[in-house]
């Protein structure tokens, strides 16, 4: 079955086998046969007087150039907000179940927050 197709739970009533989703690791295909001179060179390393932020938003960037992605991209840089949101709900749902105390959910939302600045300093 393809996961387009529609699931029709059977009369047993959807307990029986189910669609197996595989979760690779690493970059697609697509990704990968990207060419490597269309993506934009990272900066190779921040200059030592780069502020902690500049050397954040350096990291991240190369990472998503690593994989043939750049945060000057809208549509990539709008995915990395909406993920970055998703991790900050996390995040309180870990200081509601006390997972996280309050002290160390503001200090994680802090970090969260300078990685959400990473697109608009590049």
């Amino acid at each position: 079955m393809s996961a387009a197709e529609p699931f029709d739970p059977g009369p047993d009533g959807g307990h029986g086998p189910g669609t197996v989703i595989s979760f690779r690791q690493g970059p697609s295909k697509r990704r990968r046969r990207r060419r490597e001179d269309t993506v934009p060179n990272p900066r190779e390393s921040s200059e030592p007087s780069a502020s902690p932020q500049q050397r954040l938003t350096d990291s991240v960037e190369a990472r998503f150039l690593k994989c043939g992605r750049t945060l000057t991209d809208p549509d990539t840089a709008e995915a990395y907000q909406i993920t970055l949101d998703l991790v900050n709900t996390m995040l309180a749902g870990a200081h509601v179940n006390g997972i996280v105390d309050d002290e160390q959910r503001r200090e994680l939302h802090a970090m969260i927050d300078g990685m959400k600045a990473a697109p608009g300093l590049l």
